[in-house]
């Protein structure tokens, strides 16, 4: 039994593939809301986007993506990614017009229950008359048929772009040669560059992967409460000590210790943090009991380690404990062949992670990726394209969903005060939609206004919260 079931079609039908701006045309063959079959002459690579343009005299251009699927001597099938709640609607009422279903073959029909031949009967009827909310439900069903992804493994590689630019992949090339050592591990880099996501690596590659991986970030802990997470600490032993607590060391125990911003760590915690990796053994605060030290220690940091050691900021014989292996993560700049397949990747992998549509890059939106700095690095491009998979309207992504850098024409901006008013109203919206994930109470929050306010503006500017 189909899902969906296909209607019988002859209906003009003309396309563009996003990869490599190729186009044809051709019929539209066995449609349903979920697919069909274009026969055509020009072949569209599998797996591949698709710009579609379905022509019908009564109902008009209905314009929607789609992606390539199995190809043959006769032309290839396609399975639609609605995005247009409105192409969706217009697409029931072109399937109403097609009269009755493709029937089952006679095998099918040997094998269809009463309840599928029922279904069968009601499905004209059903397309016709389905409401929003069902309309709705297909939406998601189609989401979920045609990008179902197996949940993320603990492989960075699986979960993780690589990249194949020569800066990277030297990076990866020292990962693989120590990470299965015991030796210490410095990572050092811009913002941004994605540290933590290396030091996970080195942890998969390590003899410790079955262990836990503990992520601490050095600059954000308090310097009162430093000594007490980093070590742990026993019952009564301070003010506020209600209970035995395990610290960050003794959690990540035959694991990976991830030490971010290493070079923010307060000396008073340096000079102890070398005793323990010089001992091989730690004792919690109060505690005389001597826990041994079983776990990698990997850092991370952003800043000249050697400036810092010259400044006095930083102690000299903690750093040459640290830097049993140096690894120099590279900037996007100089990661230039990465850029685009990166900026794809993640467009994909957000998408997937907020339940919404995975959009191409317009050719606009690539040139605006190749040209602009992103002197945040990774981090940086992740949060624009962020941004752009939720406030776009478009079949692509275009330049202005970015929200990055646009190029100046050196003009004062156009339009009435009102024009520039509503459209700053727009950014600043879209802006609190990025940053708190679409949790309107916590947009209405920010710009002190009521959820009611919320839901009017993101109706007014045509914006849409995220399916999470």
């Amino acid at each position: 039994m189909r899902q969906f079931e296909r209607f019988s079609s002859d209906t003009s039908v003309s396309f563009n593939v996003f990869q490599n701006k190729a186009s044809g045309q051709g019929i539209l063959k066995n449609v349903s809301l979920s697919g069909g079959f274009i026969e055509s002459r020009h072949a569209a690579p599998p797996n591949t986007w698709l710009s579609l343009k379905i022509s019908h005299d009564r109902i008009g251009t209905i314009q929607t993506a789609a992606r390539s699927l199995r190809e043959d001597a006769r032309g290839f099938s396609i399975h639609f990614a609605w995005t247009d709640r409105t192409a969706l609607s217009s697409l029931r009422d072109f399937l109403s017009t097609m009269g009755q279903p493709i029937g089952p073959s006679k095998e099918e029909a040997s094998l269809e229950g009463p309840i599928d031949s029922l279904i069968r009967k009601t499905w004209a009827s059903f397309v016709r008359n389905a409401s929003g909310s069902l309309l709705n439900t297909m939406i998601s069903w189609c989401h979920s048929a045609f990008f179902y992804d197996a949940e993320e493994t603990e492989n960075p590689e699986d979960t993780f772009y690589q990249g194949n630019s020569p800066a990277i992949t030297d990076v990866y090339r020292k990962i693989r040669i120590f990470a299965p050592t015991s030796l210490p591990v410095l990572l050092m880099g811009e913002t941004g560059t994605g540290k933590e996501v290396f030091s996970r690596t080195i942890h998969h590659y390590s003899a410790q992967k079955e262990g836990p991986f503990i992520p601490v970030n050095c600059g954000a802990i308090p310097e009162s409460l430093a000594e007490s997470l980093l070590f742990g600490h026993e019952k009564g032993s301070f003010t506020g000590a209600t209970a035995q607590q395990k610290g960050y060391i003794e959690s990540a125990a035959d694991g990976t210790l991830f030490l971010d911003e290493i070079g923010d760590l307060p000396l008073s915690l340096q000079v102890k943090l070398l005793r323990v990796l010089q001992e091989r053994v730690f004792n919690r605060i109060g505690s005389h009991v001597q826990i041994p030290l079983t776990c990698r220690i990997v850092t991370a940091t952003n800043k000249d380690l050697k400036e810092e050691v010259r400044k006095g900021t930083f102690r000299q014989d903690l750093f040459y404990r640290l830097e049993g292996v140096s690894i120099s993560i590279p900037p996007l700049r100089e990661r230039a062949g990465d850029l685009l397949p990166l900026a794809h990747f993640l467009v994909q992998k957000i998408s997937r992670k907020m339940g919404l549509i995975a959009k191409a890059l317009s050719p606009e939106a690539e040139r605006l990726i190749e040209s602009h700095p992103w002197k945040g690095n990774v981090r940086e491009l992740g949060n624009a394209l962020h941004r752009a998979v939720i406030v776009s309207r478009h079949i692509e992504i275009l330049p202005e969903d970015l929200g990055v850098g646009l190029p100046s024409s050196g003009k004062e901006p156009s339009g009435s005060l009102r024009e520039r008013r509503e459209r700053h109203e727009k950014e600043i919206l879209s802006s609190c939609l990025l940053r708190h994930g679409g949790n309107v109470g916590k947009i209405a929050d920010e710009l002190g206004i009521s959820r009611p306010s919320v839901y009017n503006m993101l109706k007014k500017h045509a914006l849409e919260l995220p399916s999470l």
